[in-house]
Order: structure tokens, then sequence, then C-alpha cells
């Protein structure tokens, strides 16, 4: 009978850790999803802010990593994820736009390309590209 009750604790002690790390890595992955939510309401603001640039100025103000726009006016300092963005040509027709994370979300950067005559008022009617670049090794050695 000890034998048995041995085996029954182990097995529960080891269900055990395994739900805890399950619930762990959910959590986690809850946690991403709603950081990088928040990074694609910027993606979203920022295309909106452009596309009515573009309707009433004719061209597109072109950005390199930047916070602040004071033609937008826009200001994304104040996202906790997601600070810095970026708005460039692709094309004649087509222009890009990255937000790329901060301090948790630093290996992140989510992208939307669009076209000058499209009409978007939500992040669910474009295809935001969600890119996870590789983390620097050498700062993790240190």
């Amino acid at each position: 009978m000890r034998k048995e009750t041995i085996i029954s604790f182990l097995v529960f002690c080891a269900l055990v850790v395994v739900i805890v790390i399950s619930i762990k890595l959910t959590y986690k992955n809850y946690q991403i999803s709603k950081q990088l939510l928040n990074g694609k309401i910027l993606c979203s603001e920022l295309l909106n802010a452009s596309i009515k640039y573009y309707k009433e100025n004719g061209h597109y103000v072109e950005y390199d990593k930047v916070s602040v726009s004071h033609e937008y006016p826009f200001d994304a300092r104040t996202n906790p994820y997601f600070s810095t963005f970026s708005i460039y040509p692709i094309d004649e027709n087509t222009q890009g736009i990255s937000v790329f994370g901060t301090v948790n979300n630093k290996n992140y950067e989510i992208k939307v390309v669009f076209n000058k005559d499209d009409e978007i008022k939500s992040i669910r009617n474009i295809n935001i590209q969600t890119i996870k670049t590789k983390s620097d090794n050498s700062e993790n050695k240190k």
C-alpha cells in the first residue's frame, strides 16, 4: 500500500507542475498578445492620419524612427509598448508604416503597407504584419 501512495503522490505532483507551467505560458502569451494589440492600434491611428494628411496636402510625410509628428499632430511617447514609428515610401502609390517595440517588446516590429487611395477606418480591414527579430545575444552574454 505504501508504494502505491508514493506513486500516486508523484503523479499528482507531476500534474500540478504541468498545470502551473501551462498557466504560466498561457498568461505570457496573453500578455504578448495584449501588447501587440496596442502596437496594431498605433499602426491603425498612424495609417488613418497618413491617409487624411495625404488627402489634404497631396503628399505623405516621411519619418524614420521618431516618436512625435508635428505635421499630423501625433505623439506616440505615451504608448508603453510601441513608442517609435517610421513612415516611408515603398513605390509611387504605396506607403509603409512600422512601429517598433520598447523595452520588453524591443524585438517586435509591427508593419502595415497601404495604398494612397485606401479608405481605412478599422484595423480589421488591413493586413498588419508582426515581425519578431532575433534578440541580441551579445546583450544576453554580458
